[in-house]
């Protein structure tokens, strides 16, 4: 269970609180009224919404701890928007028990919000809240020192400044900062650090001790040569032991890792421990004992494999006692490859390691998968896994929120869902209030419909587990099973599929029936020839239909600046029976997705996007993912 009821100093916490919810009294934000809202009403329970800020497209990683929940209060940390392209802006907002938000960024030295390189899936925060109610985060870590802020005032998300000084090691490479709070309201960091001249990426942890206001490094507690340790999650007992979970990779880094560990660490008496309850010495390597590693390596494979691999895992704690670890794994395909993930459970039954599958990829159908969004909590003798199963509908992707639940004692998983279909939602982090309700954090991705959202979502424990139903049942609607058919689940793409005309092309496989083919990779762009100052592309459905948003993704993932590669100049128009009419204008935008808000009653059966400025690139040429015109 994810403990965050603080014995230590409560009175401090709870003023915190108090504070918080009266100055958010006053300022209560309102979600911003945006042209397209319409699209970002997720179709999730009416425990759901939206964070009201807005949040930088970079704002995903499957290894980070962006939330916390303390006495009432939810704190949520996120790459937020920043000025200068290609970089971002961290901000911490808390949701006080009245339900308002407060929001505020790290702050530079001049009290502005200091800003941050874009990275995807490694430059994102971590925080923490302390047993005094003063809030911690690192920001931004990806092999760097230490970029680490704290509030100056219990619970003032708007008061974080840079402390990076305080803590150990410092010029040190860090990297994947997991946080935790001790039951005695110290708080605990692991995180990877690098050692130079060596090829050695190690796992470390650090404490915060609020007595002191001092941190020191408890231990490198996992270490190799020519290994790299991924930390995965922290969490607490009730006892005060620290459960730590992680996994190899050959040095330097790759996503296909191996040998899911897990230990305990006791800060009574400074010990190490594994599943079992033996005494193991640090640093753990990667050839530990059976009942350190949850996911052995496989027959014949070493860190020098690509496959079978784990990728991304999470921890349920329940009191004092470990419930288990969610993660995803993958088989080995015959060119030694990764297969598909599937999700996969393994307790520990007091001698050795059970491990079961509990949401299987290839089982569900052939364009199934999930993706490294996980989190696991277990309370009210009921253990959840969180995952995110995707699929493919009339060629565009789709996603679900899965919730699989397991009562104490019995061997079957009942599933459902955290809302209905939606594309992008790809990130989870869950905590577990004092009630037992479930408080998680739904990211979306760096591309589609949601990108750049962020949604909170309360999920109550009743006392009983879900009635369920299967699992394949449950993600039936995220798969058409290459049949073309959604059974009216989601909201039809006019362009999806459409005819297309292009000014130019730069080779035959980027012709304009890449814009409208539903891809969002680089292998599926509709990119314009060299010279070509104005690159244009129409699309025709073939009928008037009417119009209510145009989408339009462009750029280039694989780009030293990626800023640089999507659309800089550009309109957007519509044939309408009228004639052509003008949309939407853009000048300078640096902005991956576009979303084109459309007058009320308009009918068209053809748009044509026009590039007067197709990038700031050195070539300068149109790069389109995805043009996508929903109806009205």
């Amino acid at each position: 269970m994810r403990r965050h009821s603080i014995p230590r100093r409560p009175t401090a916490l709870a003023a915190a609180a108090t504070a918080l919810a009266a100055a958010a009294t006053v300022g209560a934000a309102t979600p911003p009224a945006t042209a397209d809202a319409p699209h970002r009403a997720m179709p999730f329970t009416a425990q759901v919404g939206e964070l009201p800020f807005p949040v930088d497209p970079t704002n995903n990683a499957g290894w980070w701890t962006p939330l916390d929940v303390v006495d009432g209060v939810t704190y949520v940390a996120y790459d937020a928007p920043a000025a200068d392209a290609g970089r971002h802006e961290v901000h911490v907002a808390a949701r006080g028990a009245d339900g308002t938000w407060t929001d505020g960024c790290l702050q530079a030295g001049d009290g502005g919000c200091v800003t941050f390189l874009d990275d995807s899936g490694h430059n994102q925060p971590s925080i923490i809240v302390d047993g005094d109610g003063y809030i911690h985060a690192f920001a931004s870590m990806h092999h760097v020192p230490w970029q680490y802020y704290r509030s100056t005032a219990p619970g003032d998300v708007t008061s974080l400044v840079d402390v990076s000084s305080e803590m150990p090691d410092q010029g040190v490479p860090i990297t994947y900062p997991v946080t935790a709070r001790g039951t005695d309201g110290d708080v605990y960091v692991m995180v990877r650090g690098g050692r130079d001249g060596a090829t050695i990426r190690d796992g470390r942890l650090y404490r915060y001790d609020t007595a002191t206001h001092d941190w020191s490094r408890v231990a490198v507690f996992a270490s190799a040569t020519g290994a790299s340790v991924y930390p995965d999650d922290l969490e607490v007992g009730t006892d005060g032991r620290l459960h730590v979970l992680w996994e190899w990779h050959r040095w330097a880094a790759g996503p296909y890792r191996h040998a899911g560990s897990y230990a305990v660490y006791d800060p009574a008496d400074g010990s190490w421990s594994d599943a079992a309850g033996n005494a193991v010495t640090t640093p753990i390597t990667p050839d530990a004992g059976g009942a350190v590693l949850y996911q052995p390596f496989a027959a014949g494979e070493t860190l020098q494999t690509d496959a079978p691999t784990v990728q991304t895992a999470k921890l349920a704690v329940h009191g004092d006692e470990l419930a288990g670890v969610v993660y995803r794994y993958a088989e080995a395909l015959p060119d030694g490859t990764a297969d598909r993930f599937d999700v996969r459970f393994a307790r520990w039954d007091g001698s050795a390691w059970q491990r079961e599958t509990i949401v299987d990829a290839e089982a569900l159908g052939s364009d199934i998968d999930t993706i490294a969004a996980l989190d696991a909590t277990s309370a009210g003798g009921i253990t959840r896994a969180y995952a995110v199963v995707t699929g493919t509908v009339d060629g565009a992707a789709r996603s679900k929120v899965v919730r699989a639940e397991q009562v104490t004692g019995e061997t079957s998983w009942r599933y459902g869902a955290i809302g209905g279909t939606q594309p992008g939602q790809q990130r989870i982090a869950a905590r577990t209030t004092p009630t037992g309700a479930d408080v998680l954090y739904l990211s979306a991705s760096q591309t589609g419909p949601t990108s750049g959202t962020l949604f909170v979502a309360d999920v109550p424990r009743t006392g009983g587990a879900i009635p369920g139903e299967p699992l394949a049942d449950v993600v039936a609607d995220v798969s058409d099973g290459g049949d073309g058919d959604d059974g009216g689940t989601v909201g039809d793409n006019l362009a999806l599929g459409a005819t297309t005309t292009v000014s130019s092309v730069l080779r035959a496989d980027t012709g304009g029936e890449k814009a409208v083919d539903g891809g969002l990779t680089d292998d599926s762009r509709w990119v314009s020839a060299v010279g070509d100052t104005t690159p244009t592309i129409t699309v025709d459905w073939g009928a008037a239909e009417a119009v209510s948003t145009v989408r339009v993704h462009s750029g280039y993932r694989a780009a030293i600046d990626p800023a640089s590669a999507v659309l800089r100049d550009f309109t957007v128009e519509l044939h309408t029976p009228a004639g052509w009419a003008e949309v939407g204008r853009y000048t300078g935008s640096t902005a991956g997705v576009v979303t084109v808000p459309v007058p009320d009653g308009t009918s068209a059966d053809r748009l044509r996007l026009v590039a007067t400025d197709p990038s700031a690139s050195d070539t300068d040429v149109a790069r389109v993912f995805e043009i996508e015109v929903l109806p009205g």
